[in-house]
């Protein structure tokens, strides 16, 4: 039993610690930059709803994904005119993106597919890694998963590699820590702050569509259930390292499928105590952390381009 729970666990963890893990990543690599977006809940939204539409629109999931992304751009782009364009507060203009994805998804639902029903679509099939996947132990904990969990992961990896190993990664950092000096050199701030924010946009919107269309075929109301904001805490929990993030993830993957499983071990316990344990972590991780994390200088001091 012991050895049944800790497979299922870590299988668990994976594909629930997935959808946070694309949002978190794109979220840390506009973060780098210089840029807050909190709207990533409302951005998962839409594209958990838009995933679906376009998967049962073309018969594919790949398309439905595709479109999540183009919505989760979308998004986006509403943070980057508001922010970068007109230099509104990034919290505010976040909030305010979070209220409307919430609205455009639902009113998207009841207008495409109505109410009362739940419209099943075509989703992503788990992937057959041969021998790998009939491993003891190993094969049902690491290689039993959708293709978007492995192309989650290999994610984290080459964000990693992008940012600390690459010239454009430079570039990024340095408008993240210094936009000013940035400037002076010659880098156009902007400009990378904004595709550095589009980027996170489709990265969210990727995560809302793994939750509909790679995990239960069909699209819930307010289903991303604070998983954006999870997100957030992740970026923060892993330092703004995206090997960090991939590991702050899979841990609060791995506590949402421990509250599930601990459920039907505590009949008495009212089951809304397991539920918030997720975000009881997270906010015990932030508050922990708060002393000892730097934010990135350019999250501290808000950047106007010179006139």
């Amino acid at each position: 039993m012991d050895e049944i729970f800790f497979v299922g666990l870590v299988a668990s963890a994976f594909r629930l610690g997935t959808p946070i893990l694309f949002a978190a990543l794109g979220e840390t690599v506009a973060q780098r930059s210089g840029v807050l977006n909190v709207g990533i809940e409302g951005i998962m939204l839409v594209g958990a709803f838009t995933g679906v539409w376009g998967a049962f629109a073309t018969g594919s999931a790949w398309i439905g994904l595709l479109i999540a992304m183009i919505a989760g751009v979308a998004m986006a782009a509403v943070h980057v005119i508001l922010c970068l364009r007109f230099h509104l507060d990034q919290i505010v203009a976040g909030i305010g993106l979070t209220v409307l994805g919430l609205g455009l998804s639902g009113f998207g639902n009841r207008l495409v597919f109505g109410t009362g029903q739940i419209t099943r679509t075509p989703v992503f099939e788990r992937v057959d890694l041969g021998w790998l996947s009939r491993l003891d132990v190993i094969g049902p904990a690491f290689f039993q998963h959708h293709v978007l969990v492995y192309v989650a992961v290999a994610l984290a990896g080459a964000t990693w590699w992008f940012l600390t190993r690459t010239g454009w990664g430079l570039v990024i950092r340095s408008v993240g820590e210094d936009p000013v000096a940035a400037n002076a050199s010659g880098i156009d701030v902007i400009k990378t702050r904004t595709v550095c924010v589009l980027w996170g946009g489709a990265l969210a919107g990727a995560g809302g569509a793994y939750l509909s269309v790679g995990q239960i075929g069909s699209f819930v109301e307010d289903m991303v259930a604070g998983r954006g904001f999870i997100a957030i805490a992740c970026v923060v929990y892993g330092r703004w390292n995206p090997l960090g993030v991939l590991l702050a993830t899979l841990f609060f993957g791995a506590a949402d499928a421990a509250q599930i499983r601990l459920q039907p071990l505590f009949p008495d316990l009212p089951y809304q105590f397991f539920v918030m344990l997720p975000y009881v972590l997270a906010v015990g991780a932030l508050v922990f952390l708060s002393r000892r994390s730097r934010l990135p200088g350019g999250l501290a001091r808000p950047y106007a381009p010179p006139r």
